[in-house]
């Protein structure tokens, strides 16, 4: 059956690459433990539907089979040679963080055939990428390099880290939203911005966490993306991926071109539901609650089993852990966030500083914005004074302003001594929840 669309847009705006990671990111939901069979059959579905780049491996990419980010059922080797075995037409991606896999994996993945490696490095340490991107570029692989957790950066941050990229040899640049915690607006913002900054090939990666991975992706589409990511029936990390036999059509029907079946994709999402995973990702509480906090989708499992062994809420882990900043690859992180939780005096949750930290980074971000005019894209937990434009006078301003607002002292050379808006919150939440008669609050969005 050739491909079908309804309903379409007669605007045609150019061509969207589809990467489709299902067979990597999707192994985190089943704890990396998918059989030859499972990535043979689906990866045929697949390379049948014309998806242009059909991505496998461990979820955390190669050399990530460990303890600490879970054991795959498979080697490395393995996955790559069966699913190389049953593209015919689709290319094959792999990934790679560095610290996790090493340059004899990236040598491994290229003997085994790979097309596409990208090297992930968190969003402000892109200078970790350097020598893997040479490699690839001097062995002839199609290079790219990603920034992930990219809502811990700014626009202008992202794009400088994007050139840097490009400067060390990468073919394309990209952004993972990897905690779900991204609107619309934040995505149109940070891809225009790299969009101006490089000129190669620039990707995004949804997770839906928030129910925005489609809206996201177009959003991303529209502000200039290249290539898109997505998975059949959402199959990821947490709350799942952009579900890709829906952002397809969606695409189709707004007038872009992907070269892919739909009706042959959707016999892919088919089997992926009924061959890959337990049952669909949903949108469960938890899944949100990562999301506000801005936490890493992969930790979810992690995170409900220590909060499990240890009786703490995982909400309350989730929300630690995002005050911490925790990024992917810091894993035993949640198992010191869960003790300390465990420790805590009895009555010391729901009302101290711990709890409101996220409520307060929301509301601090609104004063900075509204009151303060300062632009709402640099405003991010990372941010320093200078870059968000906190001079000694604006310190002064916000320190009457956060006094008429809470009722606390804070004088203005503390927030000067601050070294980040993350930093800011923690000192108002502190002093918050030190007031006399302070009161319970509920759970509120972490920062963005």
């Amino acid at each position: 059956m050739s491909q079908q669309t309804t309903g379409t847009d007669d605007t045609t705006r150019g061509h969207v690459l589809v990467h489709d990671p299902t067979l990597r990111d999707g192994h985190h939901a089943v704890r990396h433990q998918l059989t030859t069979a499972q990535l043979r059959g689906y990866a045929e579905a697949a390379d049948a539907a014309g998806v242009p780049v059909v991505e496998v491996g461990h979820g955390n990419g190669l050399g990530a089979s460990s303890l600490q980010a879970g054991r795959a059922r498979l080697s490395d080797d393995e996955m790559l040679s069966v699913v190389r075995e049953a593209l015919s037409n689709s290319r094959m991606g792999v990934f790679m963080l560095p610290g996790w896999g090493t340059m004899r994996d990236l040598r491994r993945a290229m003997a085994h055939g790979a097309d596409v490696v990208r090297i992930g490095t968190h969003c402000t340490e892109a200078d970790l990428a350097e020598r893997h991107l040479g490699l690839l570029r001097e062995a002839g692989v199609e290079a790219h390099g990603v920034l992930l957790m990219s809502h811990m950066a700014s626009p202008a941050q992202l794009a400088d880290q994007c050139a840097r990229l490009v400067g060390y040899g990468a073919q394309g640049v990209g952004i993972l939203d990897s905690a779900g915690h991204y609107l619309p607006a934040d995505v149109s913002a940070r891809i225009a911005a790299m969009r101006a900054a490089v000129d190669v090939p620039v990707m995004f990666h949804g997770h839906n966490n928030l129910g925005m991975a489609v809206a996201n992706s177009v959003a991303a589409a529209e502000a200039g993306a290249d290539i898109l990511d997505a998975c059949a029936r959402g199959f990821g990390a947490g709350a799942g991926n952009t579900q890709l036999e829906v952002l397809v059509p969606v695409l189709e029907r707004m007038g872009w071109r992907t070269g892919i079946d739909v009706y042959r994709l959707l016999d892919a999402a088919d089997i992926a539901e009924r061959e890959l995973m337990p049952k669909p990702p949903t949108i469960d509480s938890v899944g949100v609650v990562s999301g506000l906090a801005g936490v890493f989708s992969g930790f979810k499992n992690r995170v409900l089993d220590v909060s499990g062994r240890q009786g703490v809420d995982p909400r309350d882990v989730f929300f630690e852990l995002g005050r911490r900043q925790a990024v992917a690859g810091q894993e035993d992180l949640i198992v010191d966030v869960a003790f300390a939780l465990k420790e805590e005096p009895a009555g010391a949750g729901r009302g101290t500083g711990r709890e409101r930290r996220p409520q307060v980074y929301e509301e601090l971000k609104g004063i900075l914005v509204d009151d303060l005019q300062m632009r709402a894209e640099d405003v991010v937990p990372t941010a320093g004074r200078e870059q968000v434009g906190l001079d000694s006078l604006a310190a002064v301003e916000l320190a009457t302003l956060l006094g008429d607002r809470y009722g606390v002292e804070i004088h203005d050379y503390e927030l000067l001594e601050a070294d980040t808006v993350a930093d800011i919150a923690d000192l108002v939440a502190e002093r918050r929840a030190a007031a006399p008669g302070a009161t319970a609050a509920a759970p509120a969005p972490g920062a963005s």
